[in-house]
């Protein structure tokens, strides 16, 4: 039980530190001063990047693919703990998918439209919520995989 809770703190600590690398401090920003929803948003909107998004999509891809391999041994619960997990994997890799894509998307109009703020609101509600859907089911894969293998 706590091997598999500290499997699952490890993956939700590496995902946030993708999400939010460390950086020095930056003296150039006054801290002090409130920031609207819209300059909040518009900062948030170039945090998740294709880069972040596409790592995740591979990594969950061939989590599902490693895992095709490993049917054919074992016994029926363990068979059917991959399956599950394979789901998640893929799962997981299309919420990545799409996020990456609704990125493209969404930079793209905010290139050609003249009012960005409802499509920066819109690009950043979306695409952490693909995110974020994402992160759920690969840590849920990553713990079955865990509570499976990590015997």
């Amino acid at each position: 039980m706590f091997s598999s809770s500290m499997c699952c703190l490890i993956v939700l600590i590496f995902t946030l530190s993708l999400i939010f690398p460390a950086f020095a401090q930056n003296t150039t920003n006054n801290t002090s001063s409130r920031q609207s929803i819209v300059d909040k948003a518009l900062e948030l909107d170039n945090e998740l990047n294709p880069t972040i998004t596409a790592t995740l999509t591979g990594l969950s891809l061939t989590g599902a693919s490693f895992l095709m391999s490993l049917t054919q041994s074992g016994n029926v619960g363990d068979k059917n703990k991959i399956h599950l997990i394979k789901k998640y994997f893929i799962k997981a890799f299309f919420m990545f998918l799409l996020c990456t894509l609704s990125l493209f998307v969404f930079d793209f109009i905010e290139i050609l439209e003249k009012n960005i703020v409802l499509y920066v609101l819109l690009d950043v509600v979306i695409t952490f919520l693909l995110f974020g859907i994402g992160v759920i089911y690969l840590a849920r894969a990553a713990k079955l995989l865990y509570s499976t293998y990590g015997r």
